[in-house]
């Protein structure tokens, strides 16, 4: 018996030895025959690489205020404002990628910034929403209307479409599942065998000269399914869906392809009853509309503007010119916004008399007024006017402690960058920032540390934040030290300890911390040099180097 199990052992091993010989001998021929992987272009993207491991990304969240703000409070690169709408008030979404974004151009040269003046200038009570970030296709555009652009209650949403969106719909959602897409990495046998040399579209001209390929055809599928998915919702809100197709800059070069995507697309959206527009016939009306491009599909200045001035005229998008009389407060936030345009114009610094006297009453509406959406037009305008004077002070410190948190941004950013004169709303902002995780801690702490200078009462309590377990806490506590500025140098201790927290987003803002503190942090320059040359990601390395590069001591 024991024999027999012996031989039997033997056998098993030896058929388990000639199995791994074969697969090794057939892997090795698959590694020989199989055929280079496509070359995908740079602007096809990996969302899995390129989102942090999701399909789903938005930029650092700004607090609300101050305009200036590069992101507004949902990490896109627009203007905050106000969830109520009211009656008379057209709300218009784009939902875009790159193009829509304003790739290469200042955020006020996007066409949605530039159709939302031209409307306004022309008198129309509109807001045009820029929903957009780079690598975002249909299906990121459409969790987007889901997750940030419904709760606005918009009445017409754009989806603007670039012809790189059906490539990475197919690239990123036609992958092999689980244990497969492991295979399929590691594997040639596994890649010979499921033809992974031509299984994903390697640029857009393939949606032209190989059409009728199953991987194009998939690609069709999918958009089609995003499409009609974000049509339903769109309905649901009781909105109208547009789609606007911008074409890639070899459609208007000599020996250009016949416009097929596009009619494609255009046969589609009829078929489904829902506007399409087609920008390609609207560039040929121009004396080269290849001057209109950045690059091989982002607009320059002048190509955004050409955008927004061809939507502008679109009714199904802008609506129709109304002639409602307007409510009381929609006339308040107009004369309010005439103050700000008014303000923004003056470049010499010397702001008319009669403007620099609303600066009181102005500030006084952006606390107290009863509609929210006059308290953000009133907060603008006080930026568009400059600081307001110490009589301002008492009204600001009831701004702390207003339900909005808007209010409560604008309240502690004002405060903060009165510095001395605002030294009476130190209690009540400290007892803000005392306030565990509430809304507008983040704005007192930068306030108290900006009035007070070396006050002792801010940095104790942003190094618990460093150490908190919510990560974005420990992240905005990394932040408002930077913000402080030199004022920030107690907390450099804390900031080296942060350089080891297992989020990079921390590390990397404890970085500009560092950096932004400037010649006080130069005892962090040993720590730096370590994550220079140890830390595992390589955008940690690159601002630690950065950072480097800033502070005395190299």
């Amino acid at each position: 018996v024991t024999s027999a199990r012996a031989d039997g052992l033997r056998n098993l091993a030896l058929a388990a030895a000639s199995t791994i010989v074969f697969a090794g001998l057939v892997e090795g021929v698959a590694r020989l025959i199989e055929p280079p992987p496509v070359q995908k272009q740079e602007y096809l993207w990996d969302w899995k690489e390129r989102f942090r491991g999701g399909d789903f990304y938005t930029l650092e969240k700004g607090e609300g205020y101050p305009p200036s703000e590069e992101n507004n409070v949902d990490g896109l690169r627009d203007a905050t404002r106000p969830v109520d709408t009211r009656p008379g008030l057209r709300r218009i979404v784009v939902l875009g990628d790159s193009v829509t974004f304003g790739h290469g151009l200042e955020a006020a040269q996007a066409f949605p910034q530039q159709l939302e003046a031209r409307l306004r200038a022309a008198g129309r009570d509109v807001e045009v929403f820029n929903v957009a970030l780079p690598g975002w296709s249909t299906r990121q555009e459409r969790l987007a209307y889901e997750r940030i652009a419904r709760p606005y209650r918009p009445n017409a949403v754009v989806l603007a479409v670039c012809l790189n969106d059906l490539a990475e719909l197919q690239i990123n959602l036609a992958k092999p599942p689980g244990l497969l897409l492991s295979l399929f990495k590691y594997s040639a046998t596994v890649r010979v065998a499921l033809g992974a040399s031509r299984r994903e579209i390697g640029a857009v001209e393939e949606l032209f000269t190989e059409s009728a390929s199953g991987r194009v055809e998939n690609a069709w599928r999918l958009f089609f399914d995003e499409v009609r998915a974000l049509e339903a919702d769109v309905a649901k809100d009781g909105a109208q869906l547009s789609v606007v197709v911008f074409p890639f800059r070899f459609q208007v070069e000599p020996k250009a392809p016949a416009p097929i995507v596009q009619k494609r697309m255009a046969d589609f959206a009829a078929a489904e009853g829902i506007p399409l527009l087609d920008y390609l016939p609207e560039m040929a009306r121009g004396t080269n509309p290849a001057d209109l491009f950045l690059d091989y599909d982002h607009f320059n200045a002048t190509g955004t503007g050409r955008i927004a001035l061809w939507l502008a005229s679109r009714p199904e998008i802008v609506g129709e010119a109304g002639a409602a009389s307007p409510s009381a407060d929609a006339a308040r936030e107009w004369a309010i916004h005439a103050i700000e345009t008014r303000a923004a114009a003056v470049t010499d610094g010397r702001l008319p008399a009669e403007l620099v006297a609303q600066r009181p009453t102005l500030v006084a509406e952006a606390v107290d007024a009863p509609s929210p959406r006059v308290r953000f037009a009133a907060a603008r305008a006080v930026f568009a006017l400059g600081l307001p004077g110490a009589e301002s002070v008492e009204t600001l410190v009831r701004g702390l402690a207003h339900d909005d948190p808007r209010v409560r941004a604008f309240a502690t950013w004002t405060l903060g960058e009165m510095r001395e004169i605002a030294r009476p709303a130190m209690p009540a902002l400290v007892a803000l920032a005392r306030k565990d995780g509430g809304a507008g801690k983040t704005g007192a702490l930068t306030a108290i540390g900006k009035i007070g200078g070396d006050s002792p009462e801010a940095i104790p309590l942003l190094l618990q934040d460093l150490k908190h377990p919510k990560e974005a806490r420990r992240y905005r506590a990394a932040r408002t030290i930077g913000r402080m500025g030199a004022a920030g140098a107690p907390a450099i201790p804390g900031l080296i300890e942060a350089l080891k927290d297992p989020s990079s987003t921390v590390r990397i803002t404890a970085i500009k911390a560092l950096a932004d503190i400037g010649e006080a942090a130069k005892s962090a320059v040993p720590a730096l040099v370590d994550v220079v040359n140890k830390d595992a990601d390589q955008e940690v390395r690159k601002e630690a180097s950065l950072a480097l590069s800033k502070l005395p001591g190299r």
